[in-house]
């Protein structure tokens, strides 16, 4: 690298354009310009042309499309080099004699009219079939002192690079997970451990739009101090990081009189990456039963896949409507002991323990048989 270039700097902005792709071209003129050439290149080499993507600075674009569309294919540093393993620096002339590549076409149709005579390669990622490589493009041959000093940065050009990988995968999870839960027709809310809703999908939305469910500065809360103090006691509960295994809880908010209460299912989110590394991680989901709405299994449906009996069932769909085992029991006319019974028989059917799993269990019957 040449003496005016700083290389904790480089080194930054080699981490930038890992956590930015679009950094990418200013990070390649700045390592081009350390190493004193005029031009660089990210490229991803495959078998097919579908395989194949790349950028570069410093050179006519026009010639790095014709790279992808033709050159790839006779390019003979990649036919030889293209099971080399991630982390190795390689010169042209470490692939090939010198002497083999100015004869080919590659070198004289491809490299000379751009006023390149060498390449430097730091192989950064490896897949099946498939090699990424950031190139650095002399018009001299590149000597051990170059493949040295290039070395240092490699393990750094690997890291961005991989950051940039997890962080494409981690975006398109997010954007199908967001899809996904939007096109549900039940609530769904990702909130802070103080109650704070980070997500809401389409029809949570339109239980704020109605009022159904209420937030005070971004805080959810009930239509009481009591509602509101019981929902965030379970929603801190599932926030810890010992209960991140736990059932959760079942929170029951009332509405206007004569509507029936909404259900929330609270329950913890269980993150491999410690929490405390993100101040704002949304520690618990909560799913929103409208006893209202016909989002609920109906009592056959819970007769064929449980083997409930018809009481048991219409036992379990009241019990979904979140205000427990007596106001079930009062719709059914049936005696608090007889409700116990049938709760009983249905946690061992569908293998649970609390109302909170039940209704857990009950609800994502319906969206797999739905």
């Amino acid at each position: 690298m040449s003496s005016e270039s700083d290389p904790a700097a480089l080194i930054a902005a080699i981490y930038e354009a890992g956590m930015d792709f679009s950094l990418w071209p200013q990070t390649l003129a700045r390592i081009a310009a350390a190493f004193g050439v005029s031009s660089a290149s990210v490229a991803r080499q495959g078998r097919t042309l579908s395989e194949c993507w790349g950028f570069a600075v410093g050179i006519d674009p026009a010639m790095a499309g014709n790279y992808l569309e033709y050159y790839h294919s006779v390019d003979p540093i990649w036919q030889i080099a293209h099971s080399t393993p991630a982390g190795t620096i390689q010169t042209d002339s470490m692939v090939m004699p010198r002497g083999d590549l100015v004869r080919t076409e590659f070198f004289n149709d491809f490299l000379l009219p751009q006023q390149i005579e060498a390449l430097l390669n730091a192989v950064v990622l490896v897949e099946v079939g498939r090699q990424s490589v950031v190139t650095l493009h002399g018009r001299r041959q590149f000597d051990e002192h170059h493949v040295a000093l290039y070395g240092l940065l490699a393990p750094h050009l690997r890291r961005a690079v991989q950051i940039n990988v997890k962080l494409a995968r981690a975006e398109f999870l997010e954007v199908a997970s967001v899809a996904a839960l939007s096109r549900l027709d039940e609530g769904v809310l990702f909130v802070s451990r103080d109650a704070t809703v980070v997500f809401a999908n389409k029809a949570a939305e339109k239980f704020f739009a109605t009022r159904d469910l209420r937030q005070s500065k971004g805080r959810l809360h009930g239509n009481s101090a009591a509602e509101t103090a019981n929902l965030h006691a379970v929603i801190a509960k599932c926030a810890e990081p010992g209960f991140r295994h736990g059932p959760g809880g079942l929170v029951s908010l009332s509405r206007a009189p004569g509507r029936s209460p909404l259900s929330l299912l609270v329950a913890p989110v269980p993150f491999r990456t410690p929490h405390q590394f993100i101040a704002t991680l949304p520690m618990a989901i909560i799913f929103v039963d409208d006893p209202e709405r016909s989002g609920k299994p109906d009592a056959v449906q819970l007769q064929e896949k449980f083997g409930m009996t018809p009481a048991e069932a219409r036992f379990a769909i009241e019990i979904l409507k979140g205000d427990g085992i007596q106001a079930a029991a009062d719709r059914l006319s049936i005696s608090r002991a007889t409700a116990r019974t049938h709760l009983a028989r249905i946690f061992d059917k569908t293998g649970t323990r609390r109302q909170a799993e039940l209704v857990g269990v009950l609800m994502s019957s319906k969206l797999s048989m739905g």
